[in-house]
């Protein structure tokens, strides 16, 4: 008896834990971010695109380093030979081998180049340095973009709630409006339309899990993993972020990733000018070289020659005339830079007022928060009041509809006004580059 007592009790609750098995484990923001920056495509696109410009960040790629080359060549020839000496003797020969090979290790080096090399040295730390910068603000973007999936699959889930508790209340009318027209005191048409209005909010929540489901399966997507990955997310969406303006717009124009990819950006260009310039200016080159050499001749006087030597050398290269080409280039680098310092100056102005409109709009969330929380409150007490006069019979099935509607569209704008605090915020913290 007691283990049948037992199984029976369990059972509910073995029912619940394999629901949430199949549910998944509660994936926290935190954790959905961190998912992210491990796994997601266009983050590992931009980490590529750093490394990249990492590799090349070296001495030699900038010019600065010598090159150094082995070069070893052998060639064999049959031919005719005829030769005739000045002492009389002749050689003559039908298929003679001839046989020449040579090996030798070369430098070249460039000494000077008017600082070239060393302009294209920081042109490369520079881009390298955008590298890293690019990849910061994919990780800050992608961070913005899993949180705002990750937050709209809690509203969707808010919603559900909402309409469970709509369906509730759809449940305890038509029971009513059943009862009170089994004793004769209602028309067939109060239970009638409590019927309908039950089903037609029944295929809401149908729908908005489906809805649920696919923005779950889209942050899959965004986390880069199985889309049928189970998890849940938070139950509610909290809003305790309460920003200083003028110290938030410090920090915007500090580091905000935009900005600053744009502004390293705008340096590379200068940098690319003063590389330019650099073209007309003289170019000295060093070179050297360890050779050694031999040559087997099958007829004729010298039957094999052997030599081996050092060689240095230098060779100065002036350009006299290019044909306007280094100026239509160092004058073409000019223009870009100019334009890349307007873009910085426009993204500056993009971030300031993107920043402006978002902290309006938080301000805005906030005053709607307080009077939706306000009208909730109120359209509970209206459907608990309508409820009682339509259990009581002093008013027909309209009154509760009425207020059943009033109340589900309170608890639809309270759950979207607090999507849209959290995602105001999210906007804010990604345009002080906060992030991370």
């Amino acid at each position: 008896m007691k283990s049948v007592l037992l199984s029976f009790l369990l059972l509910p609750l073995a029912a619940l834990c394999t629901q949430l098995s199949a549910q998944g484990a509660i994936l926290s923001p935190e954790e959905a971010v961190r998912i992210a920056l491990e796994n997601n495509y266009d983050i590992r696109i931009a980490q590529g695109d750093a490394d990249i410009a990492h590799l090349n960040n070296t001495k030699g790629n900038a010019g600065m380093l010598p090159n150094v080359n082995l070069v070893v060549n052998e060639n064999f020839t049959l031919s005719a030979f005829q030769q005739k000496l000045a002492n009389g003797n002749e050689f003559v020969s039908s298929g003679a081998p001839f046989n020449a090979a040579n090996a030798g290790v070369q430098l070249a080096w460039t000494v000077f180049d008017g600082r070239r090399m060393f302009i294209a040295k920081n042109r490369l730390e520079q881009t390298d340095a955008l590298g890293q910068l690019n990849l910061k603000n994919s990780v800050q973007t992608t961070a913005a973009n899993i949180l705002a999936a990750y937050y709209d699959i809690t509203r969707s889930r808010m919603q559900e709630k909402a309409l469970q508790e709509v369906i509730a209340l759809n449940e305890e009318r038509l029971r009513i409006a059943e009862a009170r027209l089994a004793a004769g005191f209602a028309a067939q048409t109060d239970a009638l339309q409590a019927r309908i209005d039950l089903n037609q909010r029944k295929a809401d929540l149908i729908l908005q899990k489906n809805t649920t489901e696919t923005a779950k399966r889209n942050l899959n997507r965004l986390l880069a993993r199985a889309a049928d990955t189970p998890f849940e997310t938070q139950q509610s969406i909290e809003n305790i972020f309460s920003p200083d303006f003028n110290s938030t717009r410090d920090k915007v124009l500090a580091q905000n990733p935009t900005v600053l990819s744009f502004q390293k950006s705008a340096e590379i260009a200068a940098i690319l000018v003063e590389e330019n310039r650099t073209l007309n200016k003289p170019r000295i080159t060093g070179n050297a070289q360890l050779s050694a050499q031999r040559t087997d001749n099958g007829a004729g006087f010298l039957l094999n020659n052997t030599q081996a030597g050092f060689t240095v050398g230098a060779g100065l290269v002036l350009p006299l005339y290019t044909g306007g080409n280094v100026q239509r280039q160092v004058e073409t680098a000019r223009v870009a830079a100019m334009q890349a310092q307007i873009r910085v100056d426009n993204q500056r102005a993009i971030v300031e007022t993107e920043l402006a409109n978002q902290f309006a709009a938080l301000e805005i969330q906030r005053q709607l928060l307080a009077l939706e929380e306000e009208n909730l409150k109120a359209a509970r007490e209206n459907l608990s009041v309508s409820t009682e006069r339509f259990r009581v019979g002093t008013t027909n099935g309209l009154e509760p509809q009425t207020a059943q509607n009033t109340l589900e569209q309170s608890l639809a704008r309270r759950d979207m006004v607090l999507y849209n605090l959290k995602i105001a915020e999210l906007r804010i913290r990604l345009l002080s580059g906060e992030l991370q």
